[in-house]
């Protein structure tokens, strides 16, 4: 059940506003749209991996800065895009074999977020174990120099995540987004140059 204050709060959001007049599926889009804005990996990414894809405003944006590029996406609810370009599975990524899939990424992007139970330090963590499996899959799912993209809400894992992270990429940065709610802790980890360990 959504607050009043939740109706309220999306009745007056600007980003909300926007992203119906420009037929964005959601407002999270605009993140997305900020962070290529600055560093312009979207549009050199042959094959994107997108978890937690559903409804499709990411996608969207994706296939705004290349239109060529093949997503995969996965989320356990159905997304609202469906086009050539996308091979979407609907299922746990966390129960998907990585090996079946016949190429690595050049970007793995992920907006994926647990179900809040509104303790801040708890939600924290399960999210954190999260991108802790997405970072152990990376040797299977992405190719050498390629990039992260995550989501993740601040707390004390955030700096194991990043200390982890800054052993395996050559850059690491935090990114917070103009269309990020200020009040929000979430926050997205930006890593590029990952060097895959092809012994």
């Amino acid at each position: 059940m959504k607050s009043k204050n939740w109706v309220y709060r999306q009745k007056n959001d600007q980003f909300v506003k926007k992203a119906k007049q420009l037929g964005y599926l959601n407002r999270a889009a605009f993140k997305l749209e900020e962070i290529e804005e600055k560093y312009k990996i979207i549009q050199n990414s042959k094959e994107i991996l997108e978890l937690g894809s559903s409804p499709g405003g990411w996608t969207q944006i994706i296939l705004n800065y290349n239109s060529k590029t093949n997503i995969t996406c996965f989320d356990l609810l159905d997304m609202k895009i469906n086009i050539q370009n996308i091979s979407f599975y609907r299922e746990d990524f966390l129960k998907y074999d990585f090996n079946n899939l016949k190429n690595k990424f050049n970007l793995v992007l992920s907006d994926l977020a647990p179900n809040t139970t509104g303790h801040q330090s708890t939600d924290h963590l399960r999210i954190s174990r999260l991108i802790y499996e997405i970072i152990e899959r990376l040797e299977i799912i992405l190719k050498n120099k390629g990039s992260l993209i995550f989501k993740i809400w601040k707390g004390e894992e955030e700096k194991e995540i990043v200390k982890k992270l800054k052993q395996i990429f050559d850059k690491v940065e935090y990114f917070k987004p103009n269309s990020s709610r200020q009040e929000s802790s979430e926050i997205f980890i930006i890593s590029r140059g990952f060097r895959l360990n092809e012994e």
